[in-house]
């Protein structure tokens, strides 16, 4: 990362000045060019105006006065403007060409007829192999037309010591460049070690390591999100561990119980009078060890969402009836009354097992919790496109500050104790996934002394199915 910042510094900072001397480079040569053209065409114009004012004298004869003193006006053109060619002809009203002077490379090579010549034109000629810079510029006579062209071989712009101070200042910003990216790399790094130092702290175990968050900048953003990451992993970390424990003594008490009964009957210290109740122990306390298991690995398959749903049209009324039926006679053995009061409403798209698996994990749950002569009740109601299925217990209640956790898994099993224990002590934390994948979503109300009331919000259509991986 400090390598890639410094080189795209130097490259950006390289490339930059590159652009701005190229661009810097052609508006000073157009604008020197300009100039340029503007005073060959002002003295032009001058010249022209002396050649006519000297063509108004009486024309030249036999002698060589007014030719002499034309050539040397000339002259004094090209050396006061500093031209290497300033020449001069003369088109009379007929279309006759006089060169006035004895030079004319320059008119020689016109890119046009003279005679035919009626605005300014710049050309390039050749002279001695040497490139030159011309312009031709007419003016109007009495009697004809003056065609001055003027026309220099020197460099409009010196390229050559542009081009080598431009790549001296190239080289300098370059250098200065490298020293702020690695100025910036070097701060940078010097931000990031941090974070490599606790990410590897993290990847070794330890999941108090976190960093100081620094001024306020992206960098910071990172390490605040760094931070809040090793909190929930550390959270998570420490759920497992808890999770991991709980387990290990849910399975260790049935453990306990089947080998201290089946050792005993080994040694044959078991009467026959006692093998009823000793066989009924390792029954139920094998059949608890059998829930617990199938519930962990259901819960698992539940996170993964290795599970799918089977939504068809049901009535959800009738089928909770149902539901509610085959816990009748564990709730009359424990002398809990249980009622089900379930509106009438139209079929429901949804999957039946998913929902049945809701339900007898509430009822479950509720009669575990709730003493003799109490009181359990599944509702089912219509509200806003969804239907609401309650169960409520009079139970000891949830404290408030429980709430928020009592789908987190062996939680309430954890904090509170239930009068029947059977059971995993998972099912609140299975109906919570449930819920999730049918989207649906569930809350809960609880009073400490009177009971607790979980209430299912499921949609009336089902969701739409997951994306293919």
């Amino acid at each position: 990362m400090r390598r890639k910042a410094f080189w795209a510094i130097v490259g950006v900072v390289v490339v930059t000045l590159a652009a701005a001397g190229l661009a810097a480079a052609v508006l000073i040569n157009r604008s020197v060019q300009e100039s340029v053209r503007e005073e060959f065409e002002r003295q032009a114009v001058a010249t022209a105006r002396l050649v006519d004012a000297r063509l108004r004298l009486p024309r030249p004869g036999a002698a060589n006065g007014p030719e002499t003193e034309l050539r040397s006006l000339l002259g004094v053109a090209a050396a006061v403007g500093g031209h290497d060619y300033v020449e001069a002809a003369q088109v009379d009203a007929n279309g006759e060409v006089t060169t006035l002077g004895t030079d004319s490379v320059l008119l020689d090579q016109a890119p046009a007829d003279l005679a035919r010549v009626s605005r300014r034109l710049r050309f390039e000629a050749e002279v001695d192999g040497e490139s030159v810079a011309a312009y031709l510029i007419p003016l109007r006579a009495e009697d004809g037309t003056v065609i001055i062209a003027i026309g220099t071989d020197l460099e409009i712009v010196p390229w050559s010591d542009v081009l080598l101070r431009f790549g001296w200042a190239i080289g300098l910003g370059a250098v200065l460049a490298a020293l702020l990216a690695a100025w910036l790399a070097r701060s940078l790094g010097h931000r990031l070690d941090p974070l490599h130092d606790a990410a590897g702290r993290i990847a070794a175990g330890d999941m108090t390591a976190r960093v100081e968050v620094g001024t306020e900048d992206e960098v910071a953003a990172v390490e605040r999100a760094f931070n809040e990451m090793a909190e929930g992993l550390a959270d998570a970390h420490r759920r497992e561990r808890e999770f991991l424990a709980s387990v290990s003594h849910d399975l260790r008490t049935p453990l306990t119980a089947i080998r201290g009964y089946t050792e005993a009957l080994e040694e044959g210290r078991i009467t026959a009078e006692d093998t009823a109740r000793v066989a009924g122990v390792i029954h139920r306390e094998s059949g608890r060890l059998g829930r617990l298991v199938e519930d962990f690995v259901l819960l698992s398959r539940l996170e993964a969402r290795e599970f799918g749903l089977r939504p068809e049209a049901v009535d959800l009324g009738g089928h909770l009836k149902g539901v509610a039926e085959s816990f009748r006679r564990t709730a009359a053995e424990a002398g809990v009354e249980l009622t089900v009061d379930a509106d009438e409403m139209p079929e429901v798209v949804v999957d039946p097992d998913r929902v049945a698996q809701v339900v007898a994990n509430l009822l479950e749950n509720a009669l575990r919790y709730t003493p003799e002569a109490g009181r359990v009740r599944l509702t089912l109601q219509a509200d806003a496109g969804a239907a609401v299925v309650s169960v409520t217990d009079t139970g000891p209640g949830i404290a408030p500050e429980d709430l928020p956790h009592i789908f987190e898994r062996l939680y309430v099993t954890q904090r509170y104790r239930a009068v029947r224990p059977e059971g995993s002590g998972l099912g609140l934390s299975i109906v919570k996934e449930l819920v999730d994948a049918m989207g649906g979503s569930i809350g809960v109300e609880s009073t400490l002394g009177a009971g607790t009331t979980l209430r299912v919000r499921i949609p009336l259509s089902p969701p739409p199915p997951p994306p293919e991986a």
